[in-house]
């Protein structure tokens, strides 16, 4: 009995468990350092996030796995709170631009419990799956993600003494957040076109949207590491298919040296709007 007197008296009754995944990260940490890891193909990083969820430091390496998660768990299990992780998987994912997926009450959730129920003919066995409906037009993002993998993931940091706390394609939520950022502020009547670029860890994902629709989607997980050319091989064949004076609007969990320069190159005439901000996907995570 007094220990729930007293979770009533400090408020900690009414605090978010730190293994509700249905709650902001930040609601389940309050006032705790916690950890950010992007893993992807061959490539490990982490962001060490403060109480007020601002990145203390960070790092990222290119190499086996295995040996990188040797190289990171001191520093990751001594700031991770209770060794609990958010997680950024930024490979084994597809997203692609699918049309009259069910928007019914409750589909987002029948997605995740029953996804054959509202991709029937779409739905691959042993798929996790994410949605995100274009509000003027009957198309949707799908974000698909093998599940074996994901459990390989969690049976890695349970064997170091980590927690799965949060799990996200890094890519995928950068997305959304430039679609947020830049179609929320048009209104109906004034429909926007541009190319999207999220990138997060190396991996990119890049969306054209012609007055409001979307048109053509290019995912690739691990495109780069330090050399940009594959990554403006991979963007320059939008360049014939972007509406004249449509940006190109960008979005990384962390800025890229020399990319929006790259890209001013190569999409000459076409203004370069940059979301990227340091931090910006630990932020997001915090939030969410």
């Amino acid at each position: 009995m007094l220990k729930y007197v007293k979770g009533l008296l400090d408020f900690s009754a009414f605090r978010s468990e730190p293994d509700d995944p249905e709650s902001a990260w930040k609601s389940r940490f309050p006032g705790k350092t916690t950890v950010l890891l992007n893993i992807g193909r061959a490539s490990l990083g982490f962001s060490v996030i403060d109480p007020k969820g601002k990145i203390k430091f960070s790092d990222r390496r290119r190499g086996e796995l295995r040996d990188l998660f040797v190289d990171f768990l001191p520093i990751v299990k001594e700031n991770a709170s209770d060794g609990w992780c958010a997680v950024s998987l930024d490979t084994r994912y597809v997203i692609s631009i699918e049309t009259n997926l069910s928007r019914k009450p409750g589909s987002e959730l029948a997605l995740r419990k029953d996804p054959r129920s509202v991709l029937h003919g779409r739905y691959e066995r042993g798929k996790v799956y994410a949605i995100t409906h274009n509000p003027e037009t009957n198309s949707s993002l799908l974000l698909s993600y093998d599940s074996e993998f994901i459990s390989k993931t969690e049976f890695t940091l349970k064997e170091r003494g980590l927690k799965l706390g949060r799990l996200m394609c890094g890519t995928y939520v950068l997305l959304r957040h430039a679609l947020s950022e830049v179609n929320a502020k048009k209104g109906t009547e004034n429909p926007v076109s541009a190319l999207f670029v999220a990138i997060c860890s190396g991996s990119v994902c890049a969306l054209l949207q012609d007055k409001d629709n979307w048109v053509e989607i290019r995912s690739r997980p691990d495109v780069f590491f330090d050399d940009l050319q594959p990554l403006i091989d991979l963007l320059s064949p939008f360049g014939e298919r972007l509406p004249p004076e449509a940006p190109v609007v960008l979005v990384c969990d962390e800025p890229v040296p020399d990319l929006p320069e790259r890209l001013t190159a190569a999409f000459a005439g076409h203004e370069i709007k940059d979301l990227t901000e340091p931090g910006l996907l630990a932020r997001l995570a915090y939030q969410r």
